[in-house]
């Protein structure tokens, strides 16, 4: 947001009451007769700038910068106060507890994704996705491990030897999906994250990466559904989904439009290249039969 001095016309930082090019007084008091406008919050003083939210006239000790870059009067500014989430406060209420609460808080309260803070490491988000990422991998694991027991049961002969085999392929596939599963998860936010930022940044916003990650990371707390058998593994996406279109709105204070785009285009992209590939190959298939 560019506010000029009224003296020298440089550009001032929002809520400075003395211009730090020329030295000039931006409180300047209103004189008598002056038809000027005056601070709505202090009508002493002549008026700076315009608040971008309310339309009150503002004086220069009133004027701020929101997480918008929207040039605001006090009154919004205090009204717009990022609030940090539990995984923001993990130091003092310990990891877990700070991961699960955000994860009620993602999937139930969606819609205060805008009064959030945006910004957060990018380390912070990558642990959060997988912590996400465990409970469905604890599942998978689990189920494979339950199916392969069955397997000696399908022979009549050579049990024992069969059964010491299925144990061992069973144990295999569960610290398979316990190492495979998370660090796939990772893999995926990064990459993904990356695809959706490039959309949203066609669409106009101007928030970094950092915070398309950290949305991305954060709307992955339905996946915790994942450890409910036979159904979590269905509706944890879609729930999923829903929660990157808040997020992406929310934390990129973008349009619905542009949001719903940077979470939706990838994945189509990505089933019709999928689907694309599997129609190829099985044309060639068909070809060569």
């Amino acid at each position: 947001m560019h506010l000029p001095c009224p003296h020298c016309q440089r550009p001032l930082i929002p809520g400075a009451t003395s211009c730090p090019a020329c030295g000039t007084s931006l409180l300047r008091e209103v004189s008598p007769g002056s038809d000027e406008p005056t601070c709505a919050f202090h009508p002493q003083r002549v008026s700076l700038a315009i608040c971008d939210r309310c339309g009150s006239f503002a004086c220069a000790a009133c004027l701020r910068l929101n997480s918008r870059d929207e040039l605001v009067c006090q009154r919004c500014h205090a009204l717009e106060q990022d609030e940090p989430l539990p995984w923001d406060q993990r130091e003092e209420l310990g990891t877990l507890t700070a991961w699960w609460k955000t994860v009620l808080h993602v999937m139930f309260h969606p819609d205060t994704f805008p009064t959030l803070r945006p910004e957060g490491s990018g380390g912070g988000s990558l642990l959060f996705a997988l912590l996400s990422s465990l409970p469905g991998s604890f599942m998978m694991g689990l189920t494979y491990l339950g199916l392969v027991a069955l397997l000696p049961s399908m022979f009549p002969e050579g049990t024992q030897a069969a059964g010491d085999l299925a144990a061992l392929y069973g144990l295999f596939m569960f610290a398979f999906f316990m190492v495979v599963g998370p660090l796939a998860s990772l893999a995926s936010t990064v990459i993904l994250a990356g695809l959706d930022h490039l959309v949203l940044s066609l669409g106009g916003v101007t928030r970094g990466f950092q915070v398309t990650l950290r949305a991305h990371a954060l709307s992955q707390a339905p996946w915790v559904l994942g450890a409910v058998p036979c159904v979590g593994i269905y509706v944890a996406p879609f729930w999923a989904l829903v929660a990157r279109a808040f997020a992406y709105h929310g934390l990129h204070r973008t349009t619905w439009g542009v949001a719903l785009a940077g979470t939706v285009l990838t994945p189509l992209l990505s089933c019709c290249m999928c689907g694309g590939a599997w129609l190829f190959m099985f044309n060639i298939l068909g070809r060569l039969t």
